[in-house]
């Protein structure tokens, strides 16, 4: 058995491959760690040279990316996830928000001591184990071993929220609040009218600002937030049928929903029911 669930969007363990400096948003929550080699890495316009052991977190909308050395081997480790993936975690009794070091910030960046470094090497090495779960089993034990990093990065967020902070910028607390509004509505019929209304900025601010930050057009990230959700529902229930599973992720006509989880996710609903 072939286990889909969306959990983390891309996870790449101890890369070392060569890359130009590209620098670019994205609408995922990103964890970089830098394990050896000699780069620096750009964040809005603010460089950061790494050591070994540093640690960076930030929510994607401010222009990031590396630039290395070619005289040195240069190895990271990241992460990207959506927090929609992790959202039913955070509904469980005594549960801690651990998206917040995300939400309240454009990025934190922690250069860790060695125990640190040994405990959060330790938990990446789990998470590459188990990346590719074939069973429930495995899937746990990813689920466990990622929200164990994430709850490593809260406590380092405990420990220096008040020095480490970088604010958001106005335009970015913009986006944040109106991908804060899809997620409480992204099962209704969204109009671009009601989300800039709710932000109260114009439609053709609103786009425009959504896609520089994001790389994302709004109705792009509304849709595949809404294809996250059907992977979820199908993962939960098999059976369900996809027009079901259509209607309550908002999609309006059967059609449309197949065309575009076929474009999201690379098969249709009906092979994607089948690899569960």
């Amino acid at each position: 058995m072939s286990l889909n669930y969306p959990l983390i969007d891309n996870f790449r363990y101890r890369l070392n491959s060569k890359l130009k400096p590209a620098f670019h948003t994205h609408a995922k929550h990103e964890i970089y760690y830098f394990h050896s080699g000699k780069a620096s890495y750009w964040i809005g316009g603010s460089s950061i040279d790494l050591m070994p052991g540093d640690l960076i977190v930030m929510n994607g909308m401010r222009e990031h990316g590396p630039v290395m050395d070619d005289k040195y081997t240069y190895i990271r480790s990241t992460v990207l996830f959506d927090g929609a993936s992790i959202s039913p975690m955070l509904l469980q009794p005594g549960s801690i928000d651990v998206l917040k070091p995300f939400m309240l910030s454009t990025h934190y960046h922690w250069r860790l001591s060695e125990e640190l470094m040994d405990e959060v090497e330790d938990i990446l090495v789990k998470i590459n184990r188990f990346h590719h779960p074939k069973d429930l089993v495995a899937y746990n034990r990813l689920r466990t071993a990622f929200y164990e990093l994430l709850l490593f990065i809260y406590e380092r967020f405990q420990e220096t929220a008040d020095s480490s902070k970088a604010m958001p910028t106005e335009k970015e607390k913009i986006v944040q609040n109106v991908m804060a509004y899809i997620e409480q509505h992204y099962m209704d019929d969204l109009t671009l009218d009601e989300l800039a209304g709710n932000m109260h900025v114009s439609r053709f601010y609103l786009m425009k600002l959504f896609k520089q930050l994001t790389g994302l057009t709004l109705f792009d990230y509304i849709n595949d937030r809404r294809i996250k959700q059907a992977k979820v529902l199908f993962f939960l229930d098999p059976g369900s049928t996809v027009t079901n599973v259509c209607f309550q992720t908002g999609f309006k006509h059967l059609s449309h929903f197949s065309r575009t989880f076929k474009r999201v996710v690379g098969l249709t609903p009906e092979q994607y029911r089948k690899l569960l």
